[in-house]
This record gives C-alpha cells, structure tokens and sequence, in this order.
C-alpha cells in the first residue's frame, strides 16, 4: 500500500511542477511588460524634460540679448527668420558695436538654433530634437521696440509639440559711463 502512495505521489508532483512553471512564466512575462511601459514612460518624460530645458535656454539667451540690443532686425534667411542684433552690452561698452546673429540651422539631422555660429539648441546626448524659432516686430513703426519671440520644438520620440511665446522689449541704447 505504501508503494501504491508513492506512485501517485510522483506524478502529481512533477504535474504541480508543470502547472507552477508555466504560472511562474506568465507572472514574469506580465511584470516585464509593465516595467518596459514603465521605463518607456519614463524615457518619453526625460527627452520632454530635455527639449523644455533646450528651449528656455535659447529663449532666454534671444530675450537677454533683444532686451539690450541697440538695434534689431528681423528677415528671412533660406525660408526661416533670423536676427540680426547689434549691442554694445556685449562688448563691456567699448566703442566697437557687438553683432550678434541667430538663425534656424538645417544642415544637421535635426533642425537647431545658431547664435554666432555655436549651436543652442540640439547638440548633446538627447538631440533629437526640432527647434524653430519665429520672432515678428509687434509693429512696423520705425521706432518698434516690442518683438514677439516664438519657439516650437518637439522630439523625435514623442509626439507632443511644445511652443514657448514671449515678448520682449527693447530697452534701446543707452549712454554707458
């Protein structure tokens, strides 16, 4: 009788074994998916983090340097606005004026920003990012001190556009002792 117990004993065990694995599989296999959406989640807001922070940059650096320029002009390079900024803030009030250009750079894989020839926006381990700027004259007065700076840039893995709009005020040239 006892050998009879032990048969039985045997084969439910390696059936238990079986069901368990197969238990073990799917339990595994559901918290993969649910840490890969994680992580997944987690990437998307790390790249949106990065644009936002590319962006602030470069609107600030248009803004601080708008907001002291002695002269701003705004035009048309290869279909996309430029500035074209002449300041004496820059250059600690010497006589010679400072010239400072920004301009949308698409001869890299992802359209950036360009102030004096160095890249503002896109260049570093999370580049994958499309900035534009667009700046227009609140109005066509000569004596126009007042510029509306825009920005929109997404990223190449996330499918929110983000836009960032300011406006800015001249304070124009002043004498400097």
């Amino acid at each position: 009788m006892s050998r009879q117990i032990n048969k039985n004993t045997a084969g439910s065990l390696l059936l238990e074994t079986l069901l368990s694995l197969n238990l073990y599989v799917v339990i595994l296999i559901s918290i993969s998916i649910v840490f890969l959406s994680m992580l997944h989640m987690y990437l998307q807001n790390l790249y949106q983090m990065e644009l936002r922070s590319q962006m602030r940059f470069a609107i600030e650096c248009m803004v601080q340097d708008i907001k002291y320029a002695d002269s701003v002009t705004v035009y048309q390079e290869d279909g996309h606005d430029a500035l074209a900024i002449t300041t004496h803030a820059v250059s600690g009030g010497n006589a010679t004026p400072e010239f400072i250009k920004y301009r949308q750079d698409d001869l890299a894989f992802f359209p950036r920003i360009i102030k004096k020839g160095q890249p503002l926006t896109g260049d570093n381990d999370f580049c994958y990012t499309y900035v534009r700027f667009f700046c227009r004259p609140l109005s066509q007065d000569q004596d126009n001190r007042v510029y509306i700076l825009e920005l929109k840039g997404t990223h190449q893995f996330s499918s929110q556009y983000f836009y960032l709009e300011t406006a800015v005020v001249r304070l124009g040239s002043r004498p400097l002792n």
